[in-house]
């Protein structure tokens, strides 16, 4: 019962995120499109549990980096760039920040703690603990 409650939501929290996660505005921006089919569930078996998470994006670094960089925004803080006088687009460095997986979180959490404690307590009724 339980990993059928932590499985159910695993996938509702996949579901959520891949329905807020930007996708860009005009022409498509590979890289937001990316970051929506990147998102993923993943369960691991381990001795007495059983752990079920949404990853934002696959293990490797650039994906990690632009993952964090869209869930947190980034602001340019390296040396003396400058950009050039007399143009009309100023390439600040910076994004805002489009926190998908905290609401995410946010939303999915409550839920998830009520799913887990039915799932225990109909599993110790039927195991006679209850």
């Amino acid at each position: 019962y339980i990993g059928d409650a932590i499985r159910k939501s695993v996938y509702e929290g996949v579901a959520l995120a891949k329905s807020m996660a930007p996708v860009g505005s005009g022409t498509r921006d590979p890289d937001l499109g990316r970051f929506k089919d990147g998102i993923h569930a993943k369960f691991e078996v381990e001795e007495h549990a059983f752990v079920g998470s949404i990853e934002a994006a696959p293990a490797t670094r650039d994906a990690q980096v632009k993952a964090m960089s869209i869930e947190f925004g980034r602001q340019y803080k390296g040396g003396k760039r400058r950009q050039p006088k007399g143009t009309d687009f100023r390439d600040t460095g910076r994004t805002e920040p489009v926190p998908v997986m905290r609401r995410t979180q946010t939303i999915i959490g409550p839920k998830h703690v009520g799913r887990v404690r039915r799932a225990m307590n109909k599993a110790a009724k039927e195991a006679g603990l209850k």
